[in-house]
């Protein structure tokens, strides 16, 4: 939906997005952060817990204090880097994530009446919200307004983009 409300790019991700055959996203980045640091600090306890009982038993193994650091630290750190690869991809507007440049491009040059794609554009909005721009280039016979709405009926039924602009423009020899 569109609205002017407030909420912005959250308020996009809490609506589950716009990608067929897929659950929406778990919450917001934030949430995700926030829950991988809870459970993060949950197994340093843990870990904490498991090397003091053995060193309370076995004083000599005092190394299972901080093997058992480095182990749940680089489980957070791991947890971390996936979360980092998606805020980075929405902030550095990169290619949503399971969507190939050269398939949407394909799907565009199939719609009847098109005979060339340029200035194809594919963003991340939020991790659930895509956006793509086009130009299409389409023979004299092509109805632009018929190419317009297939074009854009198979790119948000296709791909789920929750925002399509596409410029339907007349083909010339001059674009091949």
């Amino acid at each position: 939906g569109h609205g002017h409300g407030t909420g912005g790019y959250e308020q996009l991700e809490r609506a589950g997005g716009c990608l067929p055959g897929r659950a929406p996203l778990p919450g917001s980045t934030s949430v995700r952060a926030a829950f991988v640091h809870v459970v993060g600090d949950l197994l340093q306890s843990v870990g904490v817990l498991v090397a003091a009982t053995i060193i309370y038993f076995k004083p000599q193994c005092k190394v299972a204090d901080p093997i058992s650091t480095l182990f749940f630290s680089v489980f957070v750190l791991g947890s971390t880097f996936t979360i980092l690869r998606d805020v980075f991809r929405v902030l550095m507007e990169g290619a949503p994530r399971g969507v190939e440049f050269g398939a949407v491009k394909e799907v565009l040059l199939g719609v009847s009446g098109v005979k060339g794609v340029h200035d194809l554009h594919l963003w991340a909005l939020t991790l659930s919200h895509h956006a793509v721009s086009a130009h299409v280039a389409v023979d004299a016979s092509a109805d632009p307004e018929t190419v317009l709405r297939e074009a854009t009926a198979q790119l948000q039924g296709r791909f789920g983009f929750g925002s399509c602009t596409v410029q339907v423009e007349r083909y010339q020899e001059a674009m091949a």
